[in-house]
Parts: structure tokens; sequence; C-alpha cells
């Protein structure tokens, strides 16, 4: 662990935790949601797509744990962490060209 995360972890435990379970946006759970998906009428590319979606979330969680959840028209991916807004918006950038390529939209709410 590097010292700035362990400067993180010590500066949360002085400000306090959240109380409860880890279930809305926040420092230590932040969400990416992409809509859009269901413009794609190609079955087989649409799979490609969301298979490289997921390998850039599995990139940018790299060992942090992660929600998806996934329907026909939006994929969301919650990443928890010290640093997950930070990872989440690695993610973001790792998918930019595909994003605005397909014109699919973005928010960091859970769908």
């Amino acid at each position: 662990m590097r010292s700035s995360d362990r400067a993180k972890i010590r500066e949360a435990l002085e400000t306090g935790l959240p109380d409860g379970p880890l279930t809305v946006p926040g420092p230590f759970l932040c969400y990416l949601t992409i809509d859009g998906l269901d413009r794609e009428t190609d079955q087989r590319k649409l799979i490609r797509l969301r298979g490289r979606i997921h390998a850039a979330a599995r990139v940018a969680a790299e060992g942090c744990r992660t929600t998806y959840y996934a329907t026909d028209s939006a994929l969301t991916i919650g990443i928890q962490g010290p640093d997950a807004q930070e990872r989440v918006n690695q993610l973001r950038n790792a998918l930019s060209k595909l994003i605005a390529k397909h014109g699919w939209t973005t928010r960091d709410e859970p769908r």
C-alpha cells in the first residue's frame, strides 16, 4: 500500500466513515452509467462492445470491488474504494472514443 493511500484512509477515519453499508454514491462508491446501447442493432457487435466496456472496467477497478448492472439500453458500473472517483474517471477516459463514436451518454448515477 502506498503512503498516499494510507494518508487517505487516515483522513477518512478522522472525519468519520458513513453510517451503514456503502449503497449511495460518495467518495467510497462511485458509478458510471452508459446509456444508449440499444441503438446498436447488430447483436454480435453489441456483445463485443459490452465486452470491451467490461474489460476496461476490470482494468480501471484493478482489484477493487465492483458492481455491474446491465439492461438492454444501459450499463452501470460501480467501483468501491478510497479512490473510486479517480478510477471511474479513468474508466470514462478509457472509453471516451468509444462513447463518442456510438453517441452514448454517460452519467454518474446508478440505473
